[in-house]
């Protein structure tokens, strides 16, 4: 099962974002603030982070640049209300892999969707087919 890891300070967001997960068989855990996200990263496997911008305490891009010390490959999606173009603009300089608004016009399908998509890149029916032309070692 693939776990995501919500940093999120606004409670009701991270638990409709956890619920939408679970009904794709994606596991979540949500951390309410940057020191504690940073901890829960330190103990656990994630696949992803999904990671808001302004929380009480560290903000996003200094939790993003210590995610990236932690682990340089894990995908981080930023998902806020914050679109400064210049400060999102230094995000994807730390190294972030997908920015979606959760402002009045959020759309929970396509955040689930962006998430699935950066989890599981490839579907089924694509796999079978590229490993289709691998060649049979037994042969």
């Amino acid at each position: 099962m693939n776990r995501v890891l919500i940093i999120e300070d606004e409670t009701a967001t991270a638990e409709a974002v956890k619920e939408a997960l679970a009904l794709d068989d994606i596991s979540a855990d949500i951390a309410s603030d940057g020191e504690s996200g940073l901890e829960k990263l330190k103990s656990n496997n994630y696949d992803l982070i999904l990671l808001d911008l302004k929380m009480p305490g560290l903000s996003g891009d200094e939790v993003l640049s210590e995610i990236r010390k932690q682990d340089p490959f894990i995908d981080v999606i930023i998902y806020t209300n914050y679109t400064e173009f210049a400060d999102i603009k230094k995000l994807a300089n730390i190294g972030i892999d997908g920015y979606i608004n959760k402002g009045p016009k959020a759309d929970l399908v396509e955040l689930i969707s962006a998430i699935k998509e950066k989890i599981a890149p490839l579907n089924d029916e694509t796999i079978s087919a590229l490993l289709k032309d691998i060649p049979n070692a037994e042969e």
